[in-house]
């Protein structure tokens, strides 16, 4: 519900009345995308790492 709210107000903000708050709150939303996909990136990455040296660590012997 607040997600639609957010982007029902930038909406009539930016494209209906044109406002420089409309601008604001879309460029935050730009940054919030942008956090949210180098959030996930990190996170996708780190777990990877977490298990390639959770594997390596458990079979040595392997190699």
């Amino acid at each position: 519900i607040l997600a639609s709210t957010y982007a029902a107000t930038t909406f009539i903000f930016n494209n209906v009345l044109h406002t420089a708050f409309g601008a604001f709150l879309r460029t935050l939303s730009y940054f919030g995308l942008a956090f949210a996909i180098i959030s996930f990136i990190y996170l996708l990455i780190q777990s990877f790492l977490r298990q390639f040296f959770y594997k390596r660590k458990k079979d040595p012997a392997d190699k």
